[in-house]
Parts: C-alpha cells; structure tokens; sequence
C-alpha cells in the first residue's frame, strides 16, 4: 500500500470508483469537497459522492468518476491537501481479468543478434523502465504501454549477456523487479539476463511411450542430497551436473550417480524444486541448506546447483544436460513445482509488477494463508493461471521435463490443474500430473484440486495418504500402521492394497509410504517397534516395500528408502543441513541386500501386468485378496500372459508363525525368511513376505 499522505490517500477500487481516506487528525477528517487533477491535461474534476463511512481513524469518501488507468491524477481536498491516485488496488476488483487478460504468448524478453524485445504486464503501473546494464555501463528506457496493461520496448543492438530489470511506477513510487517472464538471472536474483536461446544445446532420447500410468514407478530426489556425500565419488557435489556424470563408483565398488538409478530399475525420477528458490544464497551455497519449497523466481533455475550462478547459459544448459542425462539412462524427469505460494509476498517480480493481484485476498481484502506461508497463489484469476501454465510449458519444452507432481496443490482450483494436464498431454502424451491433493485455503470446497474432487480431475493423480497412514501408520511417531504391526488394521490395508472407493481410476492413486515430508519409514520404525530390535525393525521396512512396489496404482518411493533411509530421527528436516539430508552412499552400500530386493519387485512388477491394472473391472476380474487369521493378508493376482499366471503373496506383519495351504506347484520367487512349500504346506514367519508364482 502506498500513501502520498498519512493525512490523505486515494485508490481506484473500480473502474470509475475511487475511495478516498481523509484523517480524522486533519480538519476532523471533513472536507466539503475533493478534485481530481489529471496532470497531463492539468484538467480539474469536482468530485461527487459519498461519505462511506469509517476506517482505522480516517473518514473514507466514494466517488463515481471517469479515469484513464495508467494515467497519474492527484485528488485534493478543499483544504488544498493533495494526493496521488493510486491505481494497485484494482485487482482487487471483479472487472479487473475481463479488462486486462493478455492472451499473447510474447511475454518477456525476445533475442536476436539485431534487436531484443520487451514485454512485461504491469496494467496498475503508471509507467515502466527497463534498465539495462551491461559491466559498468547502465542505461534506462521508457516502454511504451499497449493494450491490456503490457508495457513494450525493442532495442536496435546485441544485447546477449546484458543484465536488465524493470522500474514500476505507480506515480512517483518506483519498485524495481527481475522480469517474472526471464529465461535467466544473476545469483540471487539481482537481476535479469538476456540470453540467446539457440544456443542451448538439446539431445533427444526417444523413450518407449508410458502407456498407462500405473507402468510408472517413482523415485524421488534432492539435487543437493543425491551427490554431496564424497563416498559416492561424484564429483560436481550438489549441482545439475552431477547426474550427468557416468562411470561413478563408491569406495565399495558399487555403482553411484545416474548409473546406481537406471540399475535400481525406476522409471520416474521426480526432483524436488529446481526452480530458483530464497532462503540458500547462490553465491555461498553451502552455508545454508534447504530443500525449496520457497520459491523466490518460477521461471529460472536455482542458481545454487549450477557451477557459475552468474553465467545465465550454465543456468539454463546445465539443468539442461541433467534432464538429458537422465533420459539417456532410460528414465523420465518429474519436476516438483510449488504454485501455490512464495517465499515473500512483498520480494517476487509477480507482486512488485502487479500489486495485490496474483496472491489470494479475503473479502476485507488480507492475504489468503491457507499454505501456513503467509500467501496463496490466486490460481482463479486468468493471469496468474496463465503464468503457471506459461511456466509449465517451458519447463517441458526448453529443459525437457515429462510431467510434475504439484506441492499443496489442494490451493489450487480444479480448472487451473485440468489446464496444466491437458497442455501438459498435448505435448507429451506420456505426461504425468500428480499432486498433494490436501483440503486447503479458502476456495469453495467444490473448486478445490484435492482428493474429494478426483472425480472432475480424471487424469490427475494424487498422494494417496489412506494408502500412507493405514500402511505405516499416521506421521505421529509412535501410532502403527500394518507393516509395523498394527494387524486391526489388515481389512484397511486390503483396502488401500486395492482401492476400489477413494478414487475414480486406479492410476490416480500414488501409493507411498515414505516422502521428503516427515520421518523415514526406519525412523519411524525405530520409535513405535523400538521393542522388537533393529532386525524386526528393518524386516517391517521390507513389508513397507513389498506393499508399496506390489499394490495397484502407481509406486512412489522416497530417495533412500531402499536401504533403511534414516534422518536421525529428524521429522522436519527442510533446513537440517547436508549430514541429516544428504543420499547416504555409505549406509547404501551396507546394505546391498534390500536394494536388491527393491530391484526385483520393481523388475517383477514390470515383467507382469497383473501388477500394472489400470481398469477397475479388469482388476476385480483378475485380484482377490484374504485376510488369514485376521493378522496375514493372501493376495491372489492372475493374467492372462507372461512367465506366470498366478501370483500368491503374503505379508505377514505379526509375530506369530502363520501357516497355509499352497499347492506344490508354486514357485517361490522372493521370500524375507526360510519359508518353503512342503506337501502343500507353508509356514509364513513372523515379520516376513512370500512371493509365489506357477
């Protein structure tokens, strides 16, 4: 809020309304009459109006009037106190999208050798500089307003590697911004940078199409965590490059980096946030950790995870070359994307180039807090939709990206999410969209992108938190779930194996169990079964990993998972440091024997479909699933091709010896104990799975 006068201030709160404050310390905060001035003409209007009533110790004054938005206009009083108009309160008003919706896709800067264009959306401002600076040298330049509130500016001169922001006014206030629109940045966004886009070198991997969503199997990464550990011997340590690195080794001779995923045998690496975020500083990026869920630019890339966060082609290239690298190793790049606040209301180029116009605001006009971050996105106006779509679609189309998993994505509405799927599918059809279905903010219930309404979002998948809670138990560390022991559970867990009610596709259903978010499965483990010793503790793990990779739906696991993950107990580890946060090479090695394991099941699920359904009727024809002696599930998977055409796998999360009947004809091909098949007999032991075929 800006404020020529403490005694006197002004807005535009419509498109021929204006309010008027008057202190009630000034004349009583009484004036007979008000003007407005339009200082170009030097023209005088006497108001007319209304006393509105009181605020916060000034008179407020409402005058219907004609205005040219853009314009300055001083309003005076009949005492000759005077004021600018200010014209930042207009988003606030319905009319403000139908007035100001720009539906051109040449916002921001466009390169040549011969010329760059301008082009920023700023309908409040008064008027817009873009300064440019090049070493020493800076130069300003008025752009020229146009249509629907865009500013343009083309300049006749090579201007690769310039640096450049943009001046807003609001009369004579003047914030200075980072283009929201920019390919790249200085560290710390400082500033914008001008780069030729030609340059960027691309490589194309043609991956077999993902036919359905269910043949997905996720794998979810820290930039920073996946390299810095020197026991994996990569050697750019916390950066994009690292992934783009081959031939990796630990000091046990195991394969490390890109190599280690592809053998692992996942399908989807999902990063968190890669865009440019706040609280790390690029230019000393190892004195603060965090893992990005505080965006401070939507549009470049974290300057902390590239060699020379100064050099606006690393930012771009050397995201670049991860995500191909990745490629190369057969798998697809999930980017996690937080559209739903900022790490600063005040310090963003959205809020400084259109005030009060892309967060969420209540009917008295306060920010939206539904995110607990002290802002929404406001995800229903047309042009914050039209910026993440904007965003989304250069995330896929320069840096190759093949879908994104959405955080807090219950703040946005359901149009917003179906926009992103559907552009996100007509470029790639092998696109994936999921997301924290969560019931948050203010939005109706009903235009809320969350679990409730996952019928009006069909092709959009979401963390499935029954699937969480009944499998491991809920994110308070000592309540149980199945796998640690919980066994009044096993009809839930049958449920949530094979979920025929939350959801109206099973390849909406995004079955985890362990996240970035809260304590590791082991962790957890070691607290609510701290009696059953480390061995009961990490057989629990394996049950976790048998149902998770086993289940209907798709498979998420958390960077670690397979090898007893622990954050020394840590539950909210978003700033706790590298030791806490960092993919333990050392700790992976020791135990080779689970990630074998999780090789095999994730080989098993790809090699067999009756793992892979995605149509509920199908399913029922082809599943069933019993609860043995109310403790041990019997999950009975048939197909109609492949190696197998029968499955029968138990869990058993007891601590009883729980034996059946199984035909000799059955094969075990994965077992967590000494469990054999005898006469037609098997014995299940505590703690332990069997998984048998024929």
């Amino acid at each position: 809020m800006q404020q020529e006068s403490a005694r006197m201030y002004a807005y535009a709160i419509s498109f021929d309304t204006i309010k008027v404050y008057l202190s009630k310390n000034y004349y009583n905060g009484i004036s007979s009459k008000f003007y407005l001035k339009d200082l170009e003409t030097s023209e005088h209007e006497l108001l007319h109006g209304d006393t509105a009533g009181e605020e916060d110790g000034y008179n407020t004054y409402l005058f219907h009037t004609s205005f040219k938005i853009g314009k300055s206009y001083r309003v005076s009083d009949a005492y000759g106190l005077t004021c600018f108009l200010d014209f930042s309160r207009l988003p606030l008003c319905k009319e403000f999208d139908d007035h100001f919706y720009y539906d051109g896709d040449d916002l921001g800067p466009a390169y040549t050798p011969y010329a760059t264009s301008f082009k920023v959306w700023a309908p409040t401002a008064t008027s817009v500089i873009v300064k440019l600076k090049h070493y020493d040298d800076i130069k300003l330049y008025e752009m020229k307003r146009l249509d629907k509130g865009v500013f343009a500016l083309r300049i006749f001169k090579d201007l690769e590697n310039y640096e450049y922001t943009y001046l807003i006014g609001n009369n004579d206030q003047v914030i200075e911004s980072c283009d929201p629109y920019a390919y790249a940045s200085t560290s710390n966004q400082r500033s914008s940078i001008i780069v030729d886009l030609n340059k960027i070198r691309k490589k194309t991997y043609v991956l077999p199409p993902l036919e359905h969503k269910t043949d997905a199997v996720i794998y979810e990464l820290h930039v920073r965590n996946f390299s810095v550990d020197s026991y994996g011997n990569l050697r750019h340590k916390g950066k994009f490059l690292a992934f783009a690195e081959e031939g990796n080794k630990t000091m046990m001779n195991e394969k490390s980096g890109v190599d280690y995923l592809e053998d692992l045998g996942v399908t989807h690496i999902q990063l968190m946030p890669i865009n440019d975020y706040a609280t790390v500083d690029e230019d000393h990026p190892y004195e603060l950790y965090n893992w990005g869920y505080d965006p401070a630019q939507y549009n470049v890339t974290e300057g902390s995870y590239v060699t020379i966060p100064n050099d606006g082609y690393r930012r771009i290239q050397e995201c670049r070359d991860m995500i191909d690298a990745i490629h190369k190793h057969g798998m697809r790049v999930i980017l996690d994307v937080v559209y739903n606040h900022m790490h600063d209301i005040f310090d963003n180029a959205l809020a400084k180039t259109v005030p009060h116009y892309f967060f969420r605001t209540d009917e008295n006009g306060y920010l939206t807090n539904g995110t607990w971050c002290g802002n929404d996105m406001n995800s229903t106006a047309k042009m914050c939709r039209k910026y993440i779509l904007d965003m989304c679609k250069r995330w896929q189309t320069l840096y190759g990206v093949d879908g994104y998993r959405m955080d807090l994505m219950g703040i946005l509405d359901v149009e917003t999410v179906n926009a992103i799927e559907e552009q996100g599918r007509s470029i790639d059809p092998s696109f994936m969209l999921y997301g924290e279905g969560w019931n948050m903010g203010t939005l109706p219930i009903e235009e809320k992108a969350i679990i409730e309404n996952n019928g009006k979002m069909p092709q959009v998948g979401f963390f499935n938190d029954f699937f969480r809670d009944t499998m491991r138990g809920n994110n308070q560390m000592e309540i149980k779930g199945y796998t640690s022991g919980d066994t009044y559970k096993t009809n839930e867990a049958i449920f949530a194996m094979c979920d025929y009610n939350k959801f109206s596709s099973i390849e909406q259903s995004i079955n985890y169990v362990e996240c970035h978010d809260n304590a590791t499965v082991y962790d957890k483990f070691v607290v609510c079964n701290r009696d059953e010793g480390e061995d009961y503790i990490r057989r629990r793990c394996d049950l976790a990993l048998v149902m998770t990779l086993l289940s209907q739906g798709v498979p998420f696991l958390h960077a670690g998972e397979e090898f007893y993950d622990t954050k020394k107990g840590n539950a909210n580890s978003y700033n706790a440091g590298d030791e806490v946060n960092q993919f333990d090479w050392g700790r992976r090695d020791q135990n080779m024997k689970t990630v074998h394991l999780v090789k095999d099941l994730i080989r098993l699920r790809k090699e067999n479909k009756c793992f892979r359904y995605y149509d509920f009727e199908d399913m029922r024809n082809h599943i069933s699933i019993n609860n043995i002696n109310h403790r041990m599930i019997e999950y009975i998977l048939t197909q109609d091709e492949g190696s197998y055409h029968e499955f029968r796998i138990y869990v058993n999360p007891s601590l009883d010896n729980i034996g059946i009947s199984i035909e000799d004809s059955f094969k075990i091909l994965q077992k967590a104990d000494h469990e054999e098949i005898q006469n037609g007999y098997m014995n299940v032991a505590p703690c332990s799975f069997v998984i048998a075929a024929r």
